[in-house]
């Protein structure tokens, strides 16, 4: 490749980028632009590919449904699959709506994209499909695309039967559970946004900056004279050559806390991301640089504005742009860039002049002369601190942003703690979180603190008093069906170590995560009330447990504790009965009613009641 070809490859690469045309959109339009730019394509590991090349190799396959939203990769994945059992890449490109091959025996149906059949052309097929689906062993096999809400949709617009009527409790039930309640349908149902976006952002790096492309960008005049080339410049870090990997764990965790939450990242989104922080700067086309933007950007001193760290954010699009992309709402909700700790602030602010700070300002700051301690940086840093006027302050405040994006990114693993890393996130506790999750899969003991301030924190939501109890939960009800705040009556004091039956522990769940688990054993009854833990969750009850709330937490978490609550209350009272032990037996009903004490434990105080 020469250097043009270089160029070539950067302008190909904008089309997985966040461009206005979105072209990045689907999967034909890459395809036709590789062909046009005669590039080698990128190759991404398919999660779901060997098991359907397992199933189509069995003898009698089972037909295939890949799900998922756009972006998913549900094409790319078709397509692999014909190319792979031995179709066409010609026939592919063809554009037929409905492809077939043959298979062994059999013929092979394709449909890469369900939609694009009109409604008469869908029921056919899919009437067709529910009766060879019910056959042991079939002539036909199917492999179909489509989104959630537009598979659904079809299946039901087709014309009632009873063979379809069953595909389609199928269909829901494996989407629903993951099991097929019905084993005479010879139907998988594979939904790729389940697929954990975190376990695919390295892959998608390591494809992108170890392509072919880049092979020739050494004799490009654009490094002449050791001039930095941004573009380059953004590789390397991506490549992690020089950080030990920081960049892509902290990247990780930040996917990894929004999937947890229930946020899906698909493989579109990871390609836009990994482009835009490759290829981002406010000054060029689009948002996104060529080769011909470099010479500019050298010479107008803006190479800062490149940083890889603030391009993932969208910072190099509009305003408007940013708010508009769905991948760059998700990753801003983390707040990174506006949040921030003292300590951190103190570094960025003070750490030129305050000899205590120095040290730590060479090493996290100085030394990073490209998107770090830049002359721009600097400059505006002491013209912030002599006060020179409102426009500097503004100026130097957007740098001090982009410089918290860059050390979220960049802080050592060993130093996170002695500057509260997280505190640069809304998730304080998402570092704790992700240790958790570690744990728990790997059946390791959790670090020591989790238990005492998720119990701190519960104890404190189920009374609303600020207690202090962390090696029991304590349950309590108002008394009424009130919407009272507190809850003065102890119901029962529930062991958190195990003890009688009684057990609070985390548990991991079937999707990777974890989950609170109050054990009330007593007899056969097993008695676990489970409740699954969010970063959100998490993050609130360890708010919670320090005694501080902000306003800018929703309700929901709340109502989601109280909800819990009322499910270990039921519980406890089903015990009760099952016990008898309401009533004594000379007609009195003792309350308990909760004492603080002045450690702040709470302990109960007996009050008897004659009915």
């Amino acid at each position: 490749m020469s250097s043009t070809d270089a160029s070539r490859w950067i302008r190909f690469l904008r089309n997985y980028g966040p461009i206005p045309t979105n072209d990045n959109m689907y999967d034909e339009t890459i395809q036709r632009a590789l062909r046009r730019h005669r590039i080698a394509p990128l190759v991404l590991p398919a999660q779901f590919l060997d098991p359907l090349l397992a199933n189509f190799r069995a003898e009698p396959p089972y037909s295939e449904v890949l799900t998922g939203t756009a972006g998913d990769g549900k094409t790319y994945h078709c397509r692999e699959a014909w190319l792979t059992l031995g179709g066409s890449d010609a026939e592919w490109n063809t554009g037929r709506k409905v492809q077939r091959m043959a298979l062994g025996q059999r013929e092979l149906v394709v449909v890469k994209d369900l939609s694009e059949l009109r409604a008469d052309e869908s029921a056919e097929l899919l009437e067709k499909m529910a009766t060879d689906v019910a056959i042991p062993n079939p002539e036909r096999v199917y492999l179909i695309a489509a989104n959630h809400g537009q598979l659904l949709e079809k299946l039901k617009a087709a014309p009632s039967s009873p063979a379809l009527k069953t595909m389609i409790e199928t269909v829901e039930e494996l989407l629903v559970t993951g099991t097929n309640p019905n084993a005479a349908v010879r139907l998988n149902v594979r939904d790729l946004s389940q697929a954990p976006a975190s376990l695919m952002l390295a892959p998608v790096i390591n494809a992108m900056m170890d392509h072919a492309g880049w092979d020739q960008c050494g004799t490009c005049p654009n490094q002449a004279a050791g001039s930095t080339c941004p573009i380059l410049e953004n590789r390397g870090r991506l490549q992690s050559a020089a950080d030990g990997g920081t960049l892509r764990r902290r990247l990780t965790a930040l996917i990894e806390l929004s999937e947890q939450n229930g946020v899906h990242f698909p493989v579109r989104q990871l390609l836009a991301l990994v482009t835009n922080m490759l290829l981002g700067h406010p000054n060029a086309t689009d948002g996104l640089m060529s080769c011909n933007d470099v010479p500019k950007i050298v010479e107008q001193a803006t190479l800062d504005r490149a940083s890889v760290y603030r391009n993932a954010f969208g910072e190099n699009l509009s305003p408007r742009r940013a708010e508009k992309s769905d991948l760059f709402r998700k990753l801003n909700a983390f707040g990174i860039g506006g949040e921030t700790s003292n300590r951190v602030d103190s570094l960025l602010v003070y750490g030129a002049d305050d000899p205590a700070l120095s040290s730590a300002y060479q090493e996290f700051v100085l030394n990073d002369p490209t998107y770090g301690g830049t002359p721009v940086f600097t400059q505006a840093q002491r013209a912030y601190l002599e006060g020179r006027d409102e426009n500097s302050a503004a100026a130097f405040l957007a740098r001090l942003r982009s410089q918290r994006q860059r050390l979220f990114f960049t802080m050592p693993q060993a130093r996170e703690s002695d500057y509260d890393l997280w505190d640069l996130t809304v998730f304080r506790y998402g570092g704790l979180y992700l240790e958790v999750l570690e744990c728990v899969g790997a059946g390791k003991p959790l670090p020591r603190r989790v238990m005492p301030m998720l119990m701190r924190g519960l104890n404190r939501v189920f009374t609303g008093m600020l207690i202090q109890n962390q090696d029991e939960l304590v349950l309590a009800t108002s008394g009424s069906h009130s919407q009272s705040k507190t809850s003065p009556l102890l119901d029962e004091l529930i062991s958190v170590p195990r003890q009688g039956g009684e057990e609070v522990s985390i548990v991991p769940t079937v999707k990777g995560g974890a989950a609170l688990a109050v054990r009330l054993s007593r007899g056969n009854d097993p008695g676990v009330i489970r409740l699954a833990l969010t970063p959100t969750r998490f993050e609130f009850l360890g708010r919670v447990a320090e005694g501080a709330l902000p306003s800018s937490f929703s309700l929901e978490c709340h109502e989601d504790l109280l909800a819990f609550k009322a499910k270990l209350l039921s519980a406890t009272e089903r015990r009760r009965v099952l016990d008898e032990d309401e009533l004594s037996s000379d007609g009195e009903l003792v309350l308990r009613f909760i004492d603080l004490g002045t450690d702040g434990r709470a302990a109960p105080r007996r009050v008897t009641v004659r009915t």
